[in-house]
């Protein structure tokens, strides 16, 4: 497990889970933050990735536009999860009309986006 500045990261199953710490509105500062901690975590070694967005309340266009692009390095699929209204819109958004490299889908429901990551695990 790693503690980073605005989440926790840990792998379980072949699996890179990330929960963010509450509150974080993602700047490019912070999106530029958490791509380096996520990729010092996991040493050059592609994974799926499960991020729960419950802490996430606001993000720039900036840093969303940086982590379609060099924020997905080293993921061969990323799912997004949270029950928070908030985080649900702005996941919605960012899918819709980013052009993303890796398979990206959100999920209210956490089995299911395990499920979905499973099937990319080596």
């Amino acid at each position: 497990m790693f503690e980073g500045k605005y989440g926790t990261y840990w792998i379980d199953d072949g699996i890179i889970f990330v929960d963010y710490k509450p509150d974080i509105i993602v700047s490019l500062k912070v999106a530029k933050r958490i791509v380096r901690d996520r990729m010092e975590f996991q040493e050059n070694k592609e994974y799926p990735v499960f991020c729960d967005l419950t802490g996430i309340i606001g993000s720039h266009s900036a840093a969303r536009h940086y982590l379609v692009q060099e924020g997905t390095l080293l993921i061969n699929a990323l799912a997004f999860h949270s029950t928070s209204p908030v985080a649900i819109r702005l996941t919605e958004f960012y899918i819709q009309t980013l052009n993303h490299q890796v398979p990206t889908k959100f999920f209210k429901y956490r089995n299911q986006a395990i499920h979905f990551l499973k099937s990319y695990t080596e």
